[in-house]
């Protein structure tokens, strides 16, 4: 029997225990020397820079050659030639210099006093090379391809700043530039329309950080009745209830229920289309005793009602107490308080979400909410990291303890027709690092909803004509991905989503607005169906809900940091793996988690509320600096599985590096004999071991400060969750 493990810590700033000796030739890296951008990936060097860059651009992109003329430059990137330290970022601000951003490799983007601009180079002798921002660097691929193709007169587009003072520097640019027409500013972000031969002239503006075009945000319920479908599917009389209706069971819910974890005492919020009729007098019955508020949350929002029918079937998935199905279609946190954000624009007649993340969850998390549930992102730059990720990193950065939780998107499809889902289709916010990115796995009902076949379904030929997906139905197997899920990786090479959850022919509460749709179709009066990695991600909000209970109430840790939170789903989840078309070369998962498919597999709320006493939970508030090593020690008799999962939450990336990883933290398991497992990670920011040992004894597991330009004082605080079994 394996000897306890050591127990949870109760102080959160655990101090750092060093254990390089053991780890022998274990250094911190030497640095690069490259500069990786989307733009291109470049060689940082004094006396070759310009002609470099001016040739690249001859030869990518003949549409810069004749850019405005440059400006005395105040912006610039400076590269190290070793690790970045906290020690570095002290010495510049001493000198007045103010650090912006991380570039990977080793550089930061930062302001210059106009008077050190010249005299640059002398501010420290550690600086390896430096050089301005050129407009190109500013530009995100998507813009890049819409210039070049000519078609478009006129370009809707998203300026953002580096900061508030930044933002200053960059609105009066605007209204300077002829040709612009200025819409408006929200903090540090800008919504312009003009033309393409404008764009440089934007990119030039030197406080301008990043200019793409402006999303077009979906829910992301998927529209899966077919073409010939007069406007939705039939409407049926309810089936026999089966208890997988609402998708909780799949998930284990019932275990954590009977256990008494609900979601008491919990605060969530669901920004969406809305809540129901959008008076709390009338609100659905399933909604009464844990609704909190209501908020206007969207551009030209007018109400918080909910007219189109999405945001009241998830809200329900949350917290839906079921009052009115007997209490069968409950919602998996179904007793804490919901905070309903409705982002439904009239003026619009779609969700318009606002351009700054503090506007969309400041005011639910000053009242309390610290899980905040988002099925909807833009499907038009798919796996890309722009600003928007950018800035979902960035709030949970500055508040750790809050956990965002985002839909992958529904953009999954065979195109090369060879009977498996493509790669890299991940939308936008759900390809930032630091929230929890849901895909779809399916749930398991035989009627109801939609039961065609996929081949069957809108587009279906097109999207899935190859078996055996063409000929599976949307809720038939419970090992099985949803075909329309959207899988990663990353354009940088990140895993997401990061779990799964059931999200076809999901039932949930039907909104009594009187122009709200029934999805896919009326259960009854009071529920409908409905599928997407909508569906999935308020089960995954609502299964953060009570993990987060469970920590509190059960581990005794009073305030867990989201990656605490995000560590335990993800430790605990459950691999799919090899789906649900056995093995072979049509197999739906083509190696175990973690992948781009499942991330690390479909929520089990049953494994998060049995983890033990002997199961180390770390809420590393202090954290590791470069070179640094935290370390815990666990007894492993021969034969038992070891896992161990790091989380943290990252400092946000350059919405212009082709590299979103800022800080680097690396999960390491050495043994009683000295092999060491690791995975060597330099683009995730978690990481998962997971082994069964060969030899009994002491094994050290230990996170190790690889490399962290961007630190809290100089440290990346993180989770780590381990278990044997």
């Amino acid at each position: 029997m394996a000897q306890s493990m050591l127990a949870v810590r109760k102080g959160l700033a655990v101090a750092v225990g060093v254990f390089l000796a053991q780890f022998a030739g274990l250094t911190v890296a030497s640095a690069g020397e490259t500069l990786h951008l989307k733009w291109n990936s470049i060689r940082l060097s004094e006396n070759s820079i310009q002609g470099l860059l001016d040739s690249e651009r001859e030869v990518r992109n003949p549409y810069w050659a004749n850019r405005a003329e440059e400006r005395s430059a105040l912006y610039r990137v400076i590269q190290f030639p070793r690790r970045i330290t906290d020690e570095d970022r002290m010495a510049l601000e001493r000198q007045g210099v103010e650090v912006l951003r991380y570039l990977p490799e080793d550089a930061w983007v930062v302001r210059v006093p106009a008077a050190r601009d010249r005299g640059f180079r002398t501010l420290g002798t550690k600086i390896r090379s430096s050089s301005r921002i050129l407009p190109e660097w500013k530009v995100s691929e998507e813009l890049f391809a819409e210039l070049n193709s000519g078609k478009r007169k006129s370009l809707p587009l998203l300026v953002t700043a580096y900061d508030s003072l930044a933002a200053d520097e960059v609105e009066a640019e605007l209204k300077r530039i002829s040709g612009i027409q200025f819409f408006s500013r929200r903090k540090n972000a800008f919504l312009v329309k003009t033309s393409p031969d404008r764009v440089q002239r934007l990119a030039a503006i030197e406080a301008a950080e990043w200019v793409q075009e402006v999303p077009q945000f979906v829910t992301f319920d998927y529209q899966a009745w077919d073409d010939s479908a007069s406007s939705e599917p039939e409407i049926v009389a309810p089936p026999a209830i089966t208890g997988y209706e609402s998708g909780t069971r799949l998930m284990n819910f019932d275990r954590a229920w009977e256990k008494g974890f609900r979601g008491e005492g919990q605060h969530v919020a669901v920004a969406d289309t809305g809540l129901d009729s959008g008076v709390e007098a009338t609100l659905h019955a399933d909604f009464k005793g844990v609704f909190a508020q209501g908020y206007l949350t969207g551009l030209g929002a007018d109400s918080w009602g909910d007219p189109q029918g999405h945001g009241t079937h998830v809200m329900g998935s949350v917290v839906g107490t079921g009052s009115l199905s007997d209490w069968n279609f409950r919602g998996g946190a179904h007793r804490a308080r919901l905070h309903a954000m409705g982002l439904w624009s009239a003026i619009f007649d779609n969700i318009v979400p606002p351009t700054d993340f503090e506007d969309l969850i400041l005011p639910a998390y000053e009242n309390g909410a610290r899980v905040h549930s988002n099925s909807w992102g833009s499907p038009r730059d798919l796996g890309a990291y722009d600003s928007f990720a950018a800035g979902a990193d960035d709030f949970m950065w500055k508040n750790p303890d809050l956990l965002l939780v985002f839909a992958a998107g529904n953009s999954g499809e065979d195109r090369d027709r060879d009977g498996r889902i493509d790669e890299g289709s991940i939308s936008s916010p759900g390809t930032a690092k630091n929230v929890l990115t849901v895909g779809a796995s399916e749930n398991l009902l035989a009627q109801g909803g939609i039961q065609k076949k996929l081949s069957e379904l809108r587009d279906g030929t097109r999207k899935w004509g190859v078996a055996p997906i063409a000929d599976d139905t949307l809720s038939n197997n419970s090992n099985g991905l949803a075909a329309f899920s959207s899988r990663g990786p990353t354009k940088d090479g990140r895993i997401k989503p990061d779990l799964v959850a059931p999200g076809t022919n999901i039932v949930s509460t039907l909104s009594q607005h009187p122009k709200a749709g029934k999805l896919w179709g009326a259960y009854d009066a009071h529920y409908a169906y409905a599928g997407g990695t909508s569906m999935a991600t308020p089960l995954t909000a609502g299964a953060a809900v009570v993990a987060r209970e469970f920590l509190v109430e059960s581990k005794r840790i009073s305030s867990p940091s989201a990656a605490l939170v995000k560590a335990t789903l993800m430790h605990t989840a459950h691999d799919l793996f090899p789906g649900q078309y056995g093995t072979g070369p049509k197999q739906e998962l083509p190696v175990r988690r973690p992948n781009a498919h499942e991330g690390m597999g479909r929520v089990d709320m049953d494994a998060v509320v049995s983890l033990r006493e002997s199961d180390l939970l770390v809420d590393a508030k202090a954290g590791v600096g470069v070179g640094e090593v935290y370390g815990e020690e666990v007894q492993v008799d021969g034969g038992q599985v070891i896992r161990a999962t790091l989380v943290y939450t990252d400092a946000p990336g350059a919405a212009s590096a082709s590299i979103a990883l800022v800080n680097n933290l690396d999960l390491r398991v050495r043994g009683p004999s000295g092999r060491i497992q690791s995975i060597g990670d330099r683009v995730n920011n978690w990481e998962h071991i997971e082994f069964t040992a060969k030899e009994s004894g002491s094994y050290q597991v230990s996170v190790v400060g690889e490399n962290v330009p961007q630190g809290r004082s100089g440290k990346q605080p993180f989770a780590l969750v381990v278990s044997v079994r």
